[in-house]
């Protein structure tokens, strides 16, 4: 695979500000279209460009755990987020919210509040799981053509 230096500089731009991206989509997708599908799709999406623009053991360093492993506990956040509504007495996936103060600068006045839903767990381990499996396949047919 030819690694050109318009490549390398592009993705040293690119692949953090997609990250960061992904992020927010995650987190604002609890509430809005979005959540861990789409924000693991952009995570994917952005650990595919490093693999082009960078080396195997850059890749490595991004993503350090292999991705067998990243779909194995993204399953288990999600299932046990289900789980954890059914020990509750309530229906499997059943969200439960509670509102965070959070403060936003110095004082006492600059208090925010953020709503954390139990289906950010949830989105969090399907992050997980579409990340790795996306990165995965690409990953089993790059080496296949390499």
């Amino acid at each position: 695979m030819i690694k050109t230096i318009i490549l390398r500089t592009a993705s040293r731009l690119i692949v953090p500000l997609s990250l960061i991206f992904a992020m927010f989509i995650y987190c604002k997708g609890h509430q809005t279209p979005g959540g861990g599908f789409v924000g693991g799709l952009v995570a994917a999406v952005a650990l595919i460009l490093h693999r082009m623009s960078e080396t195997e053991s850059s890749r490595r360093q991004m993503l350090p755990v292999r991705e067998r492993t990243l779909i194995g506990w993204g399953l288990l956040l999600a299932m046990g987020t289900g789980g954890a509504s059914l020990l509750a007495g309530l229906p499997f996936l059943t969200s439960g919210h509670t509102a965070v103060a959070l403060p936003t600068g110095p004082g006492e006045s600059t208090v925010q509040t953020f709503e954390v839903a139990s289906a950010m767990a949830f989105d969090l381990g399907v992050f997980f799981v579409v990340t790795g499996v996306v990165v995965g396949m690409i990953n089993a047919l790059t080496d296949e053509v390499e």
